[in-house]
């Protein structure tokens, strides 16, 4: 079998052009769609993540961060007396990953509840789901509080 140069070296730049050509418009960006209100200052609280957790039924995700009063109760499950504890649940739809096959990342903002634990026990509750207030919703306030006080702290170097 006799191979033509010329078909050779046309070969040999076609897959060179088609190796040059790899199109990521996104590398570098920030993800927009998961960001949060800026009305909310929500970097102003200085939270830490406690933990994450994924629905997939829902097709959310969602980040906990606390004060570090709230970090501390998230790792041992134990009142401190010293300090209010303060968590926030920060819930995004999922979407697909354009730059990794099979990968979910935040996408649209779902909504931020807010749970205040006072040393004296008394318990607040508020969620805010973008349209613009912050609301208590009596039905589930109760089953929300007791399902985010009970989250542990994710293991992190």
């Amino acid at each position: 079998m006799r191979i033509v140069p010329q078909y050779l070296v046309f070969t040999f730049l076609l897959l060179f052009v088609m190796g040059c050509k790899q199109v990521n418009n996104h590398a570098g960006e920030l993800n927009d769609a998961a960001g949060l209100p800026q009305q909310l200052h929500f970097e102003q609280l200085g939270l830490k993540v406690i933990t994450s957790m994924i629905n997939k039924k829902a097709a959310t995700m969602s980040t906990l961060y606390g004060n570090v009063t709230a970090l501390n109760y998230a790792k041992a499950q134990k009142d401190s007396p010293v300090g209010d504890r303060v968590f926030a649940l920060v819930t995004w739809k999922q979407q697909n990953d354009e730059r990794w096959f099979g990968a979910k990342i935040p996408g649209q903002f779902q909504s931020i509840e807010m749970v205040t634990s006072k040393t004296n026990g008394h318990t607040l509750y508020k969620i805010y789901s973008g349209k613009g207030k912050w609301r208590n919703n009596a039905l589930t306030e109760n089953a929300r509080i007791k399902y985010i006080l009970a989250q542990t702290a994710a293991v992190m170097p």
